[in-house]
């Protein structure tokens, strides 16, 4: 599989799984290493909310065979928005939200309502996500670790927390920031904005009373719901600016120690 920078039309559609009420759902394997390896298929998922699949849904979702789904979302949205899987057997993982828990909604406040402000409302909530999510990457990297797979990892958009997981993800398994870029841009052809049209109640993480997207301008709706490479290169230049690198910040800040990295690169690379 080449990286998505030079993927064809064919491999795009066959790493997005097509679903009538998936939300950004697609699967991360197929990218090359720097070591010649190559990132499994069908073991690592990332997707948006879990809360609309329908029945006609349910075959290819159970074909998956998925063990484990890794949601990071606050408790807020999983309440709001619950995940309807069709395997009651799948196991369902999140985790507490802690202090100083970061939200666009917050930064926003302090920025002017244009794009410019959300765009830097943005960048400001990317620099923020990789401290708080700490303990949410080290469940990931448990979870994998451990062999539950396949596992669906998975926010509201599956753009802002999804994309630091995946990225963080990718760049341990020797992914090329390129690609890794190229990944997370490919939410822009995932119709996040037709998605909350057609489901009143879909939030994505980024609406509610406070905030009603849908009714804001254009440019401001655009830049909140963009997968801007500038705004995960925000977070992955914070993480090798403040801790050195990702390996050390998975070490130091996520607390995942060498043997447990080695069991995630075994476990997923080809």
């Amino acid at each position: 599989m080449q990286s998505m920078s030079s993927a064809s039309t064919s491999a795009v559609r066959e790493r997005r799984l097509a679903l009538e009420g998936g939300c950004n759902f697609r699967d991360i394997g197929g990218y090359s290493t720097a070591d010649g390896r190559s990132v499994r298929w069908g073991q690592v998922y990332r997707a948006g909310v879990l809360a609309y699949f329908t029945d006609a849904d349910h075959p290819a979702l159970n074909q998956l065979g998925v063990r484990a789904i890794c949601d990071l979302r606050r408790a807020d949205e999983r309440n709001r928005e619950p995940t309807r899987w069709p395997d009651a057997t799948t196991a369902a993982l999140s985790w507490e939200d802690g202090e100083n828990m970061p939200t666009i909604r917050a930064f926003a406040a302090d920025r002017p309502n244009t794009s410019a402000g959300m765009q830097a409302a943005m960048i400001d909530l990317y620099h923020a996500l990789p401290l708080w999510m700490a303990s949410r990457i080290r469940g990931l990297f448990d979870c994998i670790a451990s062999g539950r797979l396949p596992v669906v990892v998975h926010c509201a958009a599956g753009k802002d927390r999804t994309g630091i997981a995946v990225a963080v993800l990718l760049d341990t398994l020797g992914v090329s920031r390129q690609t890794i870029i190229d990944d997370y841009v490919l939410t822009n052809d995932a119709g996040l904005e037709a998605f909350m049209r057609a489901r009143y109640d879909a939030r994505l993480g980024l609406a509610d009373a406070h905030l009603p997207l849908l009714s804001r301008s254009d440019e401001v709706r655009k830049a909140l719901l963009a997968a801007d490479p500038a705004y995960l290169r925000a977070a992955l230049s914070h993480i090798d600016r403040t801790y050195g690198g990702v390996e050390p910040y998975l070490r130091e800040v996520v607390k995942i120690d060498a043997t447990a990295l080695e069991r995630v690169r075994t476990t997923l690379l080809a």
